[in-house]
């Protein structure tokens, strides 16, 4: 019976590592002893979190409902604590599958990001490790497609024996920096070690009900950054968005990632891009979400000088950490590995359904609160 730590359980990743593994458990009538490490948060205990941000009737994929309630009594356990301060059962023994999610996702590049993100992704990781590096199997560290920096062409799974990155924040800067850090705590503890590397994670499309998603950022905050504004100035008049006119975003829902993270346990390579053949053209992503906002736009090459007051505060809001990924030089992910480990999943279509996918989050206001239960029935 397998033993298996899960790091950043609360995020959108995570708690999707977990619904999968429980399926996964009740699809192979196996058994495992899943251990969640989850802080305490105010008067909130780490099981009521469990409960309260990832168990919720909105988020839990159909396909464990009739059985999670039994299987979440069963096989798992939350260990209270941070990653960088906690303690191990030593019944948890010595052969540990480990998943760890747990990170900081900000793409500023003040001085005050760059302190949070070498605290919590570099500084508590290494804690981390040194905690669970002589008993741990089987490590699979979710880090970033985007990793690699700014690059132009095809990118594939061999990040490590390049030296030329160009990193567009800290947080890329800092996921490479552990990655290499966590590959040598491997070595040389023997472990196995897979460092899988989603790039833009959307909400669901194989699981249903599709859509969902535990948390609505990256791509949908430019949605909710103008939903609100026109509650409070329907005429904002045109809006001038930059962006690479050749360019693409890679994004890959969250089911496919979880299922992905789930099968690197197996592999011995030791990097996965967990990315889509096909990036979705910018042009679409910004068209799609302004034209549901009903924002007037034009598309431009050059962020604009003499800005508008709505344009100014985008820019100086969410735009300063989304326009390098919007104005990115054109490149595609090879994903040749990540196919063939998926083989017997049809990879989704983001094009096709990236504009119903932010229609649904803009829909019920970024908030999974407001999903009709009925609706998912």
């Amino acid at each position: 019976m397998n033993t298996i730590v899960i790091t950043g359980v609360t995020g959108n990743i995570g708690s999707h590592v977990l619904f999968e593994l429980l399926f996964d458990l009740y699809s192979k009538n196996k058994e495992a002893t899943i251990y969640v490490l989850i802080r305490k948060q105010q008067a909130k205990s780490g099981r009521q979190r469990l409960l309260d941000e990832v168990f919720t009737e909105q988020l839990i994929p159909n396909k464990i409902l009739p059985f999670y309630k039994t299987y979440l009594e069963k096989y798992i356990h939350v260990i209270k604590g941070e990653i960088n301060n906690f303690s191990l059962p030593e019944a948890a023994g010595n052969d540990l599958i480990v998943y760890h999610l747990a990170a900081s996702v900000n793409l500023s590049n003040t001085e005050k990001a760059k302190n949070e993100i070498a605290h919590v992704n570099y500084t508590n990781t290494q804690a981390f490790f040194e905690t669970i590096k002589s008993r741990t199997k089987k490590l699979v560290f979710v880090s970033t497609a985007f990793s690699r920096g700014e690059i132009e062409g095809e990118i594939t799974d061999d990040y490590h024996s390049v030296t030329d990155f160009e990193f567009r924040n800290f947080y890329e800067a800092y996921k490479m920096k552990v990655e290499k850090l966590i590959l040598q705590i491997a070595k040389e503890n023997n472990f196995s070690c897979t460092i899988a590397r989603p790039s833009v994670v959307s909400g669901r499309l194989i699981d249903y009900p599709k859509f969902v998603s535990s948390r609505y950022i990256v791509f949908y905050a430019i949605g909710e950054f103008f939903k609100k504004i026109k509650k409070t100035t329907p005429n904002i008049g045109k809006v001038r968005m930059v962006l690479n006119m050749e360019g693409g975003l890679n994004i890959v829902p969250v089911d496919y990632v979880a299922k992905a993270i789930i099968r690197a346990t197996d592999i011995k390579e030791d990097q996965l891009n967990i990315t889509l053949t096909q990036s979705v053209p910018i042009q679409h992503i910004i068209k799609s979400i302004l034209q549901k906002c009903d924002v007037d736009i034009e598309l431009v090459d050059e962020e604009p000088k003499n800005k508008t007051t709505i344009e100014k505060l985008f820019y100086k809001t969410i735009g300063s950490q989304l326009v390098k990924y919007s104005t990115s030089k054109k490149h595609n992910f090879e994903s040749k590995l990540i196919r063939k480990l998926l083989a017997d999943i049809d990879e989704p279509d983001m094009i096709e359904n990236f504009s119903d996918m932010y229609t649904f989050a803009h829909d019920i206001s970024f908030n999974n609160a407001n999903i009709k239960l009925e609706a998912n029935l």
